[in-house]
């Protein structure tokens, strides 16, 4: 009989819904050597982003200083997805930390992705783009009669010189585009040739996200990567800046937009230092458009007012994983991760970790953004290896047949040669759902005999422990992207393991040269059947290998209020992902379908 720990889960549960959560999702990055950008949000994790901070204190509650109510017949849209205690007026869109809306409100990137819809490109700044037959260059065209708002004409001008002002101060590429752009040339007005370094068949995505700047005003610029943009010259549906103070700023509507709307006056971002004070603005009916992470949901938000008071936590975000060391055993056994996996109960850890905000993970990895590019096989493959399927029983069966049996008698499993099997699994300090679903993991592990138990170092050591190989099992995140090869691209690529030091999510360590050359030869192709065929070829190495262990799909936190406005993505029109966060670039889709309620 092996041992069992008490978990306590009913207290669990009620401390979990007294703080704050997180749930990171990143930012993909697709272009080789490109260090992850992660955002920040609250007190959990949005927009592809950074990791949260621990919720902190409330100090303040929402004051005269943030008024909801419009003035002048204006509608403005009070939105919150981030925490601040102050804003800092900087609208340069290369800055490492600008005014959030800088990108998309204010500048507008060449091509908007839609993440509900597998990553569907909609064309904006620009009109499409092409690849030519040797895939060396990439041909987009542009709008024609998009003017910036002192007037000037936006055309090609102002798209080569963005592009080689990022060659010229690369501090300011921070999409990675130089990595894969040789030269930019100007075809005619409304035409830009960008020149391969190499064949890289996704270099749209990453030259799509760009933002482009006006020429003839960055030129006068002394130094584009200090310069903090105050007045910016834009071409954004929300581009004139009519109010900025230290506690909150409003983004107004630009009234020659070259687009149909907005039908909104204004936007309107007060900063709350943390999520206690976002809640209660949420729950006063301050706030239109949120991104936050709310425990309890229906009772402390939409009970107050089920009429006007919503919100759909899309399961569309990156998928959270358990990575275990492979560099060290027993994790170099694929059947002990295998063991593993079948233990987990992964209806607590989305019931109970979770709040029920998410579902299962898919044992391909594939968050369902990307159901379409399931590989069926590799899903009953991961079937018959008993993966992704809370069964004690098999793990037990696996873990004998494999020799991990206890040799001294002491009620804890040991290796095959009889030393002892002691594990950590970390998960970040503060971040409750994390925790709380590490907790449960670890007693499913203890319940089949194996001698587990959960560490919460801060984010910062936490990081480094994957990075350095200093784990033995981690909860995190993984890349959602535009694409289903940026996931396994970040998480098996043997690139991104440099001197020992892990990159994209090679936490890990696992790795193999024929999953490189599935990688590498993905993008080396524009067929879409030859690219689903090496995508199906990756999803089976995933799953015979135990690569990691999928857990869940990062919900992508969004409320929504309808007393004054309307036109938001509801779960039965969810034309695209609802949350106001920075990545991916389709929060322009809501904010230029928002209208007053008539």
């Amino acid at each position: 009989m092996y041992k069992r720990m008490p978990l306590f889960i009913t207290l669990l549960m009620v401390l979990s819904l007294i703080f704050s959560a997180c749930t990171p999702q990143t930012t993909p990055t697709t272009a080789p050597e490109v260090e992850e950008e992660v955002e920040e949000t609250e007190a959990v994790v949005t927009e592809e982003a950074q990791p949260p901070a621990e919720t902190e204190e409330a100090t303040t509650e929402p004051t005269e200083e943030m008024p909801t109510e419009e003035t002048d017949d204006q509608v403005i849209v009070t939105v919150s997805h981030r925490a601040a205690s102050v804003w800092v007026r900087n609208f340069n869109p290369f800055a490492p930390d600008p005014i959030n809306e800088t990108l998309d409100m204010i500048y507008e990137p060449l091509i908007v992705w839609n993440p509900t819809l597998g990553g569907e490109p909609t064309p904006w700044m620009a009109t499409g783009y092409e690849y030519s037959d040797d895939l060396l260059t990439l041909t987009f065209t542009l709008q024609e009669g998009v003017q910036w708002s002192d007037g000037e004409d936006f055309n090609a001008d102002d798209v080569v010189y963005t592009f080689n002002l990022m060659k010229e101060n690369p501090e300011l590429d921070r999409g990675g585009v130089n990595a894969l752009v040789d030269t930019v040339e100007k075809v005619d007005d409304f035409t830009v040739d960008f020149n391969l370094i190499d064949v890289y068949s996704l270099a749209h995505i990453q030259i799509g996200k760009v933002n482009p700047v006006p020429e003839h005003v960055w030129v006068e610029v002394d130094d584009p990567v200090t310069f903090t943009n105050p007045d910016p010259i834009s071409t954004g549906p929300f581009n004139v800046v009519a109010r900025f103070e230290d506690q909150v700023y409003e983004l107004c509507k630009n009234e020659n937009y070259w687009q149909e709307g907005p039908f909104v006056d204004c936007l309107r971002y007060p900063a709350y230092p943390g999520n206690e004070q976002s809640q209660l603005a949420l729950v006063n009916g301050e706030i239109d458009w949120a991104g936050h992470f709310i425990p309890d949901i229906d009772t402390t938000y939409v009970a107050a007012d089920p009429d006007n008071f919503n919100y759909f936590f899309w399961p569309g975000g990156s998928v959270i994983q358990l990575y275990t060391n492979t560099s060290k055993p027993p994790f170099d056994d694929v059947e002990f991760r295998r063991a593993l996996s079948a233990a987990i109960d992964y209806d607590s850890v989305v019931d109970i970790g979770m709040y029920g905000y998410t579902i299962k993970g898919n044992p391909v990895g594939l968050s369902p953004a990307f159901d379409t590019w399931v590989n069926e096989e590799a899903v009953a493959r991961a079937e018959e290896m008993g993966l992704n399927e809370y069964n004690p029983e098999l793990a037990a069966q696996i873990l004998d047949e494999a020799g991990y049996v206890d040799a001294d008698g002491d009620d804890w499993r040991d290796m095959p040669d009889g030393s002892p099997i002691e594990f950590e699994i970390q998960v970040v300090n503060g971040w409750t759902d994390w925790v709380t679903s590490v907790q449960i993991m670890t007693q499913s592990f203890q319940d089949v005999g194996l001698n587990a138990t959960m560490v919460t170092p801060e984010f910062g050591d936490w990081l480094n422990n994957l990075q350095t190989g200093s784990y033995d099992a981690s909860i995190g995140w993984s890349t959602a992207g535009v694409s289903p090869w940026e996931f396994y691209y970040q998480l098996m690529h043997t690139s991104f393991l440099v001197d020992d030091f892990a990159n994209g999510q090679l936490w890990h360590r696992w790795t193999s040269p024929e999953a490189d050359e599935l990688i590498d030869s993905f993008t080396a192709t524009a067929d879409t059947e030859e690219q689903a065929n090496i995508l199906d070829q990756l999803q089976m190495f995933y799953v015979e290998n135990v690569v990691a262990i999928p857990l869940f799909p990062g919900p992508t936190w969004y409320e929504y209020n309808t007393t004054r406005v309307t036109g938001f993505p509801t779960a039965e029109d969810y034309y695209t992902q609802g949350s106001p966060w920075r990545e991916p670039n389709s929060r322009i889709l809501v904010a230029l379908n928002l209208r007053p309620v008539e």
